[in-house]
């Protein structure tokens, strides 16, 4: 199939264009060059909107519990942001906290195609894959959250060898069907969990105490 998009305002700094005025040709979901003889199966008139690159948000809580305790901590939001079922969209509600549904039309007005959900554990991991899953348009990843896992801690804690690490990093990426890992204020999130209310970046054994 051709599709021809017509008198959009193209942006693509990776080969120099700046707010260009100019058509564009995709055939089998690729941008071609201007054909010289075919016509086009489907056209649309992008005059006075931009043609860019789809942005990719790389931390966005698009899945799992934290969107869920916001959801449940704001119910008035909900009531009173409908969006209506469409012949395009299903129905869906949430502003500060937008269902699946609305989070996937949301990000694409505004030009995104993928985000990434940062806070994915083995525990939480079918949740959040389900929860992503049905976000339409997106392309959706997630990463674990290794930089306040207890269990992690005390291997660093006990200086075990680097393979031990190694294969218990890899296991959890594995396990929670991750793409990477989460890196965060490494160890913060426990030593608050311990009371301990001030960091040093320069700080070697407080932190540690809270671990043993």
């Amino acid at each position: 199939m051709l599709i021809k998009l017509t008198g959009g305002t193209l942006y693509d700094p990776a080969v120099g264009i700046a707010g260009q005025q100019q058509d564009l040709y995709i055939q089998d979901g690729r941008i071609i060059n201007p054909p010289k003889d075919a016509k086009p199966d489907k056209e649309y008139d992008l005059k006075g909107k931009v043609v860019m690159s789809g942005a990719i948000d790389m931390h966005t809580h698009i899945g799992g519990g934290k969107g869920n305790i916001a959801r449940m901590l704001l119910p008035e939001d909900h009531r009173q942001d409908p969006v209506p079922r469409t012949h395009i969209c299903r129905s869906g509600c949430g502003h500060a906290m937008p269902s699946t549904f609305v989070t996937g039309y949301r990000y694409a007005e505004m030009g995104y195609t993928a985000a990434f959900e940062p806070a994915v554990l083995p525990s939480n991991a079918r949740q959040a894959h389900m929860e992503m899953g049905d976000v339409p348009i997106l392309d959706k990843g997630g990463y674990v959250m290794l930089g306040s896992d207890d269990y992690l801690l005390r291997l660093l804690t006990a200086k075990k060898d680097q393979k031990a690490i190694n294969d218990y990093v890899a296991w959890t990426i594995n396990a929670a069907k991750a793409i990477g890992v989460k890196v965060v204020n490494p160890g913060g999130i426990n030593a608050f969990k311990f009371n301990q209310r001030k960091l040093d970046l320069d700080e070697q054994k407080r932190p540690l105490r809270c671990y043993t």
